[in-house]
């Protein structure tokens, strides 16, 4: 077993439909599988891929409860994306974008929903898990990766998107509209929600609105007797060259 790398993001119930839209969109053109997703508000949305490995299905997401769907994600081409049909022994995963581009088709990914309103009252967190300890691998050392899932926060509305592991606090990719970093592993900023309480995201926007990172004390940045090992710890483990820490 490896170490899971997931990228969560904290949705506002009523941009959970423009959210699904976007992430549809990413979706493989050439997938077969269908699921119709039923959001809180009435509205509804027809996602590429399976629940529980099962297609042609309607989903209703209701409060309090999980639910899974199974999914293929297609990010832009870049060096580490270059080398993972190689890696997995697959052929056949590149598509052609309608801009002309290439890109990866990834998966599968495991798209969770659910209910977080002890972190955000009125949200929705849609976490997104890689299968295989390679794809997970990319989830953090791809740029394009980080990329293509910070400009899905950033378009959709998103108040939180974080890069999570098994090796210390999450990494805060963008926060209320604002990009914080798709430096992984480092430089980067960790945050440390303790219980993901309220208070928690409080500190985090009062951080964004120009308080001194000094006086928070749930973001971690580099002068944090925690910072140098979990980055550490994260360089080890990917073996990310350090030319492909910073997104593009």
């Amino acid at each position: 077993m490896g170490i899971d790398f997931d990228y969560e993001f904290y949705v506002h119930r009523r941009d959970s439909g423009r959210f699904l839209e976007a992430v549809a969109e990413l979706c493989d053109p050439q997938e077969s599988r269908w699921t119709n997703v039923l959001l809180p508000d009435g509205g509804s949305v027809r996602l590429p891929g399976s629940h529980g490995f099962v297609s042609d299905k309607t989903v209703a997401v209701a409060n309090g409860l999980s639910e899974s769907f199974d999914l293929s994600l297609c990010f832009p081409l870049d060096e580490p994306l270059r080398a993972y049909p190689d890696e997995m022994d697959q052929a056949d995963v590149t598509r052609t974008w309608p801009d002309g581009s290439s890109r990866v088709l990834v998966g599968y990914i495991y798209l969770t929903i659910s209910d977080t309103r002890a972190l955000l009252p009125d949200h929705l967190r849609f976490g997104f898990m890689p299968a295989a300890n390679s794809q997970s691998r990319l989830f953090l050392m791809s740029p394009s990766v980080r990329e293509t899932f910070a400009t899905l926060a950033l378009s959709t509305g998103a108040s939180l998107c974080l890069l999570d592991s098994e090796l210390g606090p999450p990494i805060i990719v963008t926060a209320l509209g604002q990009r914080v970093c798709t430096r992984v592993p480092g430089p980067c900023l960790l945050w440390n929600p303790r219980g993901h309480t309220a208070e928690a995201f409080e500190e985090l926007s009062s951080w964004l609105a120009g308080q001194s990172l000094d006086l928070a004390k749930r973001i971690i940045g580099p002068q944090h007797p925690q910072f140098p090992a979990v980055v550490d710890s994260l360089a080890e483990y990917a073996r990310v060259p350090q030319h492909l820490w910073i997104g593009p």
